[in-house]
């Protein structure tokens, strides 16, 4: 028996997940009418506490929607410096957004409100105004450092008080969840939309969900930024039902096996 440890993102689809997504009832995704798809959206969004969700092939793809629905060109996105929005991305913010990043180094990956809020920048003539306040939890080149919920609700009470929106790439959402013994709604109900893996920590074969009102159909049209940046970017129903079949399981056993999260000081 081989046990690789290399990343959680290299488990392989159970027999069941197999069958779900050989099984998966389909149909049209552009008018909203694929059941697969439409029930683990609605799924998610009940996980997250959000208002809506929607399903994408990737944490990257999911984490460019968010940009984009809470930015404007020419814009800031702060982001700590060796988040995975920034470096492992490529440079989807600027490409697909037309915005920067305003790079802040923490030491144990966590931002905090005291060093958030010195690099926020109003409109002005000569620089680049913030646009979005994106976090990592867990944040994943800092060791799988888990963001303090105290952190998490003063970084946001912060940014909406300035009229900022607050992003967190969860792709390992789960894994902090379990680390702090508190669901996921409650460690996400701050921010204002999140990204997570269903690949990571919950054993799919596949798959991203976008959570938050911004992501709502009437306010993000399925011909616009989101729902056409997802379509035809895989057969969305075969992955749905894996992710289905896979993410219904509890997590936690999963997520305590292959986490490497820790809370810092």
């Amino acid at each position: 028996m081989i046990i690789d440890l290399r990343s959680d993102t290299v488990t392989k689809p159970t027999p069941a997940m197999r069958r779900a997504m050989a099984e998966a009832e389909v149909g049209d995704d552009v008018y909203g009418e694929d059941p697969t798809v439409n029930r683990l959206e609605q799924r998610a969004a009940e996980i997250a506490g959000k208002e809506a969700a929607l399903f994408v092939p990737t944490g990257t793809m999911g984490n460019t929607i968010a940009v984009k629905l809470h930015t404007e060109h020419g814009q800031e996105v702060i982001c700590e410096a060796r988040g995975h929005v920034l470096n492992y991305e490529l440079a989807m913010m600027a490409w697909f957004s037309g915005c920067v990043a305003r790079p802040i180094f923490a030491q144990s990956g966590i931002l905090r409100w005291e060093q958030i809020r010195p690099e926020i920048r109003p409109l002005g003539p000569h620089w680049a105004p913030t646009g979005l306040i994106e976090i990592e939890n867990t944040h994943n080149m800092a060791g799988g450092t888990v963001y303090p919920l105290d952190v998490i609700r003063e970084i946001a009470d912060g940014a909406h008080e300035l009229g900022l929106k607050v992003h967190m790439d969860g792709a390992r959402v789960f894994n902090a969840a379990e680390a702090l013994g508190r669901p996921v709604r409650e460690i996400v109900a701050p921010v204002d939309t999140v990204m997570f893996c269903l690949s990571k920590a919950l054993g799919a074969p596949v798959g991203s969900m976008l959570a938050g009102r911004a992501v709502q159909r009437h306010q993000c049209p399925r011909d616009a930024h989101c729902h056409a940046l997802r379509r035809g970017s895989c057969r969305l129903p075969a992955g749905a039902g894996g992710d289905r079949a896979g993410g219904g399981r509890r997590y936690g056993t999963r997520a305590r096996r292959l986490s490497y999260t820790y809370l810092p000081e």
